[in-house]
Parts: C-alpha cells; sequence; structure tokens
C-alpha cells in the first residue's frame, strides 16, 4: 500500500461530525507554516491525509468557501495554502508561484483576508479553545532549556496564557520540581528579574514563564551580541531569534511588538533578515 493509499484509508477514522477533515493550521495550531513538523511524524501525516480530502471536495469555490469557514481562520502566513484550497484548478498555471509575483501574491492575501480566511494572530486563539485548563511544560521537558528549545511556539502560548490567568489574583501556579526552580519567580509573579544574557535559554524560559518576551535592545544589548546560533549555549539574542521565528504569523502582529518595545533604527535589517514575515 504506497502512503497516498495509507492516507485514504485511514481519513474517515479522522472526519468529524460535518464529514470535515480539519485544515492543518487548525489542528496543529503550534506548528509554524514553514516548520519541519509538517515534513514529518504526525504533522506529516495530516497534510497527507488532508491532500486526500481535498481532492474529495467539490472544485466550486462555494463549496470551499463553506469548507473554510466552518474552521478557525487560518495564519496570513498560509494565505498561499487558502487561495490554493478556493482555487484548486489554478495550480500549475504557468505564472508560475508567489515568489515570482510578489504583487499578484499580495492582492491574493488581502482578497482572501477581507473575506475573513485569514487573520493576523489568529492560531494563539485556536490553541488556546483547544485547552482544557493549563499544561504545565515541566510535565514534558525536563528543564526549561529544553522547552525553550524544542517547544518554543506552544511554550509562547503558554505564556500568553499564563499573563491572562495572572490577571486573577487568587490565581497561583503549582509548585515546580528542582529543575525548573530558575523560573519559580517568574511564574509566581510575573517578573523575571534579573536574566542572563549569555543564557539565551533560560532566560528566553524565565521571560516567557512571566509572561512576556523582552527584546535585546530592551535589555540594553547589542548587533555584536548575536552570533548566529543554534547551539544550546545561544546567547540571548540568538535565542530571540529563535522565539521570533515561532511567534510570529504575519508582519502587522510583528509591527505590533516592534513598536511596543520601540525597536531602534539599528535594528531594523536585522529584523527583516531574521525575522521574515508576509
Amino acid at each position: 500500500m504506497s502512503w497516498k493509499e495509507s492516507c485514504r484509508a485511514r481519513l474517515r477514522e479522522h472526519l468529524d461530525a460535518r464529514g470535515d477533515l480539519a485544515p492543518p493550521w487548525e489542528r496543529f495550531p503550534d506548528y509554524e507554516r514553514h516548520t519541519i513538523g509538517w515534513r514529518m511524524g504526525a504533522g506529516e501525516d495530516w497534510m497527507g491525509m488532508w491532500s486526500v480530502f481535498l481532492e474529495q471536495l467539490a472544485p466550486d469555490p462555494e463549496t470551499r468557501i463553506a469548507y473554510l469557514r466552518r474552521h478557525p481562520p487560518a495564519p496570513i502566513s498560509w494565505a498561499d495554502v487558502v487561495h490554493d484550497v478556493l482555487y484548486p484548478t489554478e495550480q500549475g498555471d504557468d505564472d508560475d508561484s508567489d515568489e515570482d509575483d510578489p504583487s499578484a501574491a499580495a492582492q491574493r492575501r488581502s482578497a482572501i483576508l477581507e473575506q475573513g480566511l485569514i487573520a493576523s494572530d489568529v492560531a494563539f486563539a485556536t490553541w488556546l479553545g483547544q485547552q482544557r485548563g493549563v499544561s504545565w511544560p515541566w510535565e514534558r521537558y525536563p528543564t526549561p532549556e529544553e522547552a525553550a528549545r524544542y517547544n518554543t511556539r506552544e511554550l509562547w502560548f503558554w505564556s500568553r496564557q499564563l499573563a491572562e490567568l495572572r490577571k486573577d489574583r487568587a490565581w497561583a501556579p503549582p509548585a515546580v520540581p528542582a529543575s525548573w526552580r530558575a523560573c519559580t519567580q517568574a511564574l509566581e509573579t510575573g517578573d523575571a528579574c534579573a536574566i542572563d544574557p549569555q543564557r539565551g535559554l533560560l532566560s528566553l524560559a524565565q521571560l516567557l514563564c512571566a509572561g512576556h518576551v523582552e527584546a535585546p535592545w530592551q535589555l540594553g544589548l547589542a548587533l555584536a551580541d548575536f552570533a548566529d546560533s543554534f547551539e544550546d549555549d545561544m546567547g540571548y539574542v540568538d535565542a530571540f531569534r529563535l522565539w521570533g521565528m515561532s511567534a510570529f504569523d504575519d508582519a502587522e502582529q510583528l509591527r505590533r511588538y516592534l513598536e511596543a518595545t520601540r525597536m531602534p533604527a539599528a535594528w531594523r535589517d536585522w529584523v527583516a533578515e531574521q525575522l521574515p514575515v508576509v
């Protein structure tokens, strides 16, 4: 049995009561658009079944718009995929990809945005709606550094969830294990206090536990502190880059963050290069 035949055979068990297969941005909102997770494991499996599902879905735009509207809007980073869902017969046309014609891509994105099929910073709301209480990261990751490195996007969503819970003065987090003790104060008070810029992953985890991520320029760091490293001993500027690659699904979302943190002009080119979003 081929992989596609396997996806077809298993599709029915994953359909909802309306006969739909949830689009990938709904099934895995904690996966950013270009993560390797779509090319391996559960993400790859879901994409395979979704491809089979779309092949069986009537090709007219009305049917496909109705399908998409039965599910949460996609992040703006998925605009090209949403367009292909709506207009499957256009795939493979000679005018080729969005990369070859960015103005056409922008026009398509604008039209889909007006239809409400994509939205800015929408993945968090989708993820939050799927939660049943709070899932504590130390239940899966023995150290804050591992959680910050290997579960960056979901840890960010969890951080935003905690920030809302913390508004209730009666709320208090549970005791943390010894290996997470460096994050105790941040969890309890929402204040990460002094962080160590040389220990980037731990610092990022502490800030996420506090419910906010400070930009390098807010901490007095400079462009020279960026080592372009993804190693476990990366500094804070590199850890911030890792977080930014996972956190922002669209240019408007990133713009709001940069304005809120008052990004200096000297950092503009670095952000454009390291955190490219549409």
